[in-house]
């Protein structure tokens, strides 16, 4: 279990105090990771990540926030199953890790958004995309790992929990149809949540 987080300005403007929102997420999503914490911000200042790591494979060289070094970066909570037949596929010799997380990256490279076909596995990430100047999120196909986000004043934040999204919100208000469908299945349909303006991501979510 890691525990994933961002913020994107939707018209690409600066993001004021992006550095301290993104620590507030990792602070709010702590008890995800405890093996280590990385924050990443693009130069621009109107995108970044933030991850807590919790060590499983590649305990060395697999910190995230991860980069291909071409500009793209990559928050990621989960596993990859088959990401050793994936590497050898890539081609072992361009990759810095040993980490599934870094296949997620060339994979992208290689087959762009149809990468989650060639997944097979747990997992929700993020991936900034800086050739295209896009922002791509994906979800494992069950909905195993969590992905929640909400759209405030132009800017989008997303979180592995919804805890990491509530200082952000203008008020805090239950969604009526979402604690409608929990006491009638004990789940939300359709992406809504229990909180008024917070939806869960099903599968892939591009963001330009």
């Amino acid at each position: 279990m890691c525990g994933i987080a961002g913020v994107i300005s939707l018209d690409s403007k600066q993001v004021p105090d992006l550095k301290r929102r993104l620590e507030v997420m990792n602070l709010l999503q702590a008890h995800r990771g405890p093996d280590g914490e990385g924050t990443w911000q693009h130069a621009n200042g109107h995108v970044g990540f933030a991850h807590r790591r919790l060590s499983i494979i590649d305990l060395k060289t697999g910190d995230q926030p991860m980069t291909d070094n071409a500009g793209n970066w990559v928050a990621f909570n989960g596993e990859i199953y088959n990401y050793i037949e994936l590497r050898n596929e890539l081609g072992p010799a361009n990759f810095a890790t040993t980490s599934d997380t870094e296949v997620i990256l060339h994979a992208y490279r290689k087959w762009g958004a149809n990468c989650v076909n060639h997944f097979r596995g747990m997992f929700s990430f993020t991936l900034w995309d800086e050739a295209n100047q896009a922002l791509f999120c994906a979800r494992d196909r069950f909905g195993i790992k969590p992905f929640y986000y909400t759209v405030c004043d132009g800017t989008l934040y997303f979180a592995s929990e919804i805890k990491g999204l509530l200082p952000f919100l203008p008020a805090i208000d239950t969604d009526l149809e979402g604690f409608r469908d929990y006491v009638t299945f004990q789940f939300c349909l359709a992406g809504k949540t229990l909180f008024k303006g917070l939806a869960s991501c099903f599968r892939v979510m591009p963001c330009r």
